[in-house]
C-alpha cells in the first residue's frame, strides 16, 4: 500500500511544512502572464529544447517519447509515479505524447494537488490520482512501478538517499527514473564567476527591464542567508548540489543532458516577462546571454545547472 507521511501538529516539521505549502500556493504557475519563471520566456524555452535535443523545436518529452521503446518500455507506460507533480503540467505533457497513461501523483501542496485533478479532468485525462505526500517520507509499494518522473521536485528534498532507496525499490526490473531537474549549488551558493558574469548582465539592462511584476527592481544577485529560505521556503535547494550524487549511489545514469540556466536563470528570474518576442533589443540581449552561456559552459568556466537525466537502479 502506498503511504503518506503526516506530520503531527506543532511539531517544528509541520511548522516548516506550512511555509512550502503556503509558498506554492501563492507561486504562479510557470506558464502564466507575466512570466516570473526563466525558462517560461519562448527563446529560452527553445534554447533549452536545442540543448537537450538537438533541435529548438524538439523537446524533452519528444526524445522521451522515442527513447523509452529503446529502452524496453512499450508506450503509453503500464504505471507511472509523478514525484513533486505540482499542479501536473509535465503529468499532461507525458499524456499528451502518448508517453503515460495511469498516473499516480504526490505533492507537499495541497492546492497544487486540488489544482493538478481538476486540469487532469478538464483535458480529459480520467487514469490520473493526485495526493498530498511528502517526498522526504513517501512510502511505494516495490515492483509496482514502470516509470518514476520527477520535475523540479528532487531539488526540495532533505531526505534524498531515503527517496532514492524507496525509488529504486518501487521500480520494475525493467523500469526508469526520469528527471529535470535544478541540480545547482545548494542554497544558491553560486559560483563568483557565475554571479559576477549574471550581475554584469543585469547591470546593463534599464530599471524598467529590471522591474518585477510586483513593482521592485530586481537588484544584483547575491548569496542568502539560511534566514531568507526559512522565511520564503525552507525546502527551496535544501541539497540540490548532490541530488546527482546520491542518484548515481542507486542509479546508472543512462542518460543525461545538461541544459544550462547558470546564467539565465538567475538574470531572469522574475523579469522573464520583460523579455517579450519581437522587441529587437530583448531578443538580441537575450542571444548575447545565452551566447556566452554556451561558451562558459563549453569551456569549463560554468557548470550547468540544470539537467535532465533517464536513470536505472543498479
Amino acid at each position: 500500500m502506498i503511504g503518506v507521511h503526516v506530520f503531527l501538529p506543532g511539531s517544528d516539521d509541520n511548522a516548516a511544512i506550512a511555509r512550502v505549502q503556503e509558498f506554492f500556493k501563492n507561486n504562479p504557475v510557470r506558464e502564466s502572464w507575466p512570466w516570473r519563471h526563466w525558462n517560461a520566456q519562448p527563446l529560452v524555452s527553445r534554447t533549452i529544447n536545442r540543448r537537450i535535443s538537438g533541435f529548438v523545436d524538439r523537446s524533452f518529452h519528444d526524445v522521451l517519447k522515442d527513447m523509452l521503446p529503446e529502452l524496453g518500455l512499450s508506450l503509453p507506460v503500464g504505471r507511472t509515479v509523478s514525484l513533486g507533480c505540482g499542479r501536473g503540467r509535465q503529468d499532461r505533457s507525458l499524456f499528451r505524447h502518448g508517453i503515460v497513461n495511469a498516473l499516480v501523483g504526490y505533492d507537499i501542496s495541497p492546492d497544487s494537488v486540488e489544482a493538478a485533478q481538476r486540469l487532469a479532468i478538464s483535458a480529459g485525462i480520467d487514469a490520473f490520482e493526485y495526493r498530498v505526500g511528502d517526498l522526504n517520507a513517501l512510502e511505494l509499494p516495490e515492483s509496482s512501478f514502470d516509470l518514476i518522473v520527477a520535475e523540479m521536485s528532487l531539488h526540495h528534498t532533505t531526505e534524498l538517499e531515503r527517496l532514492f532507496d524507496v525509488v529504486a525499490r518501487a521500480l520494475k526490473p525493467n523500469g526508469l527514473l526520469i528527471a529535470d531537474e535544478y541540480v545547482g549549488p545548494t542554497r544558491f551558493r553560486w559560483t563568483e564567476t557565475q554571479m559576477r558574469t549574471t550581475n554584469g548582465f543585469l547591470s546593463m539592462l534599464s530599471e524598467t527591464m529590471r522591474t518585477t511584476p510586483d513593482g521592485i527592481i530586481k537588484p544584483l544577485i547575491e548569496h542568502q542567508p539560511p534566514s531568507f529560505f526559512d522565511a520564503v521556503d525552507p525546502s527551496e535547494s535544501i541539497r540540490s548540489g548532490e541530488v546527482i550524487t546520491c542518484m548515481e549511489q542507486r542509479f546508472d545514469i543512462i542518460w543525461q543532458r545538461p541544459y544550462g540556466g547558470t546564467l539565465l536563470h538567475p538574470m531572469l528570474h522574475d523579469i522573464a516577462f520583460n523579455f517579450r518576442e519581437g522587441d529587437l533589443f530583448a531578443e538580441a540581449f537575450l542571444n548575447a546571454v545565452i551566447s556566452m552561456e554556451d561558451v562558459m559552459m563549453a569551456t569549463g568556466e560554468l557548470a550547468s545547472d540544470f539537467a535532465t537525466l533517464v536513470a536505472r537502479p543498479k
